[in-house]
């Protein structure tokens, strides 16, 4: 049987010395430590997160801003396409009015061409008719 000793009870005093003076010098600060690194990294995973959600927020927000973008330039670029069509067909319809004003004044010049020429082949037309006429009657 189990003898209750003198021994026993120092053995026992001194491991609970050595109990409360690893507690005070060894694991108390290995727990703080421990604690101390499990509140920085759950610390750390909150600042994770949040950064997160603020690159998904930001980045939600460059693809609307990049979306106004696209629609903003179709809209300016069609209204350019727009502008450079009346230009197109104002400048054809000028182009066209010249050229109809060239083509009336050189119908005008030929016109008073035919008629200058007329005036003269007129006199020479009669004496080449009256040359023929001499050649077929003799």
């Amino acid at each position: 049987m189990l003898h209750v000793d003198a021994g026993l009870i120092v053995i026992f005093v001194v491991v609970w010395i050595l109990v409360v003076l690893l507690n005070k010098v060894y694991f108390g600060p290995l727990r703080r430590v421990m604690n101390q690194r499990n509140r920085e990294i759950k610390d750390n995973q909150k600042a994770s997160q949040q950064a997160l959600e603020d690159y998904e927020q930001t980045l939600g927000k460059i693809k609307e801003d990049i979306q106004a973008a696209k629609s903003s330039a179709r809209n300016t670029r069609e209204t350019f396409e727009r502008e450079a069509l009346k230009e197109k067909e104002r400048l054809l319809a000028e182009i066209s009015k010249e050229c109809r004003s060239n083509v009336e004044k050189a119908k005008k010049e030929l016109d008073q061409q035919v008629a200058r020429l007329k005036k003269e082949l007129e006199p020479q037309s009669e004496k080449i008719a009256e040359r023929i006429e001499k050649r077929l009657l003799f």
